[in-house]
């Protein structure tokens, strides 16, 4: 599927050139004729041929990238991609290629940037095809080796609602599922099946009937009562479905790990629902207490102080959230309830104007 969308986009890069010199016209073809003969060498030669007759063919650029990078020729996969995307900053291949490049030289934290912002290029209704799922793909594996598991979670869904199958895909999901921050090929042998187990339950509750996904819920914490983050999986599945029925997994998970952060978290946010407000905050400053870096407890902590009426400690811990992480819309948005409720106005606006602005800057973004 990718080669055809690369033959289409080759297609493109020809007719480009209808109204040039005849030089370059002919080298384009010769190029284009070699591609569809998978004489790769050949075409890789006159495509850089043609790209230096003429430095800004944006379709040129890209053809020697694609080619490149079906040769395993990633170095120059990235240069010629490079010189693309600065010619043609919306050009969504471009950058999706150019960071499945730099992902194959475990060039990572380049390979997160390009891949996100071929995400946010692409809006989340569109089809966007067989390249840019296996970006996301590839992004959301990122962002699980990050940490950022709740995120990668969200981009998954949205490659797992149009590639439906792909047991890669599935294995991944596996990982940030479960709160392992590594990649697929980083998993141990005897932990296969777990991941395997968990990645099945997120892609049945994105793709089959409901009862699919809380069979293999009931299935992966039968046979893995005790693995790290079982029950915390399970119980983010109970919070969206059953959430009267979630908080007893997550204290079944603290009694595993009781330094839990993402469990105390939870637990601090379903007792907020409850109005159980003392064992909320008790939650809260247990997972601040133990991360203090952790973006999900200071909003925990800030949520329940703003519960129990006190606004000026809420807001104290959702500017701690804010230094954490300052690219957040969500975090000014929270910010700017907070103000609104001590009256500061002017305050209040300012953070408004930083989530209109940021909200801009990240389109399409979790």
């Amino acid at each position: 599927m990718i080669r055809v969308t690369f033959v289409l986009l080759l297609l493109m890069a020809t007719a480009g050139g209808q109204t040039t010199p005849a030089t370059f016209d002919q080298l384009s073809a010769r190029a284009k004729a070699a591609y569809d003969a998978n004489q790769l060498d050949e075409a890789a030669t006159l495509y850089a041929r043609t790209v230096k007759l003429r430095p800004s063919w944006t379709e040129g650029w890209w053809a020697l990238g694609m080619v490149n990078y079906e040769r395993d020729h990633y170095a120059e996969c990235s240069d010629a991609l490079t010189k693309m995307v600065a010619l043609d900053k919306t050009a969504a291949p471009g950058f999706a290629l150019l960071g499945l490049c730099e992902f194959r030289t475990k060039q990572y934290d380049a390979s997160f940037e390009n891949l996100k912002k071929a995400h946010m290029l692409v809006p989340v209704r569109s089809a966007g095809g067989p390249l840019l799922d296996m970006a996301d793909y590839h992004l959301a594996m990122l962002l699980t080796r990050q940490g950022a598991f709740e995120v990668a979670q969200e981009v998954m869904v949205r490659v797992a609602l149009k590639v439906r199958s792909n047991p890669d895909m599935m294995f991944a999901a596996g990982l940030m599922s479960l709160r392992m921050p590594i990649l697929p090929t980083e998993v141990p042998a005897d932990q296969h099946d777990v991941v395997e187990m968990a990645g099945k339950a997120f892609w049945d509750l994105v793709t089959q009937p409901p009862e699919e996904g809380e069979a293999d819920f009931k299935a992966l914490v039968a046979k893995y009562p005790k693995f790290p983050n079982v029950h915390y999986y399970y119980g983010t599945y109970l919070a969206a479905h059953r959430p009267e029925q979630c908080a007893a997994e997550f204290l079944e998970e603290l009694k595993i790990n009781p330094e839990s952060v993402p469990s105390m978290v939870q637990l601090a946010l379903r007792y907020i629902v409850e109005q159980k407000l003392p064992d909320a905050l008790k939650y809260a400053k247990q997972a601040v207490a133990l991360s203090p870096t952790s973006v999900g407890a200071q909003l925990a902590l800030a949520e329940t102080y703003r519960a129990q009426g006190d606004d000026e400690s809420a807001l104290k811990a959702y500017l701690a959230a804010e230094k954490l992480d300052p690219v957040s819309p969500k975090i000014r948005l929270y910010l700017v309830n907070a103000y609104r409720a001590l009256g500061k106005v002017d305050e209040m606006r300012k953070e408004r104007e930083e989530y209109d602005k940021l909200k801009a800057e990240q389109p399409n973004w979790p």
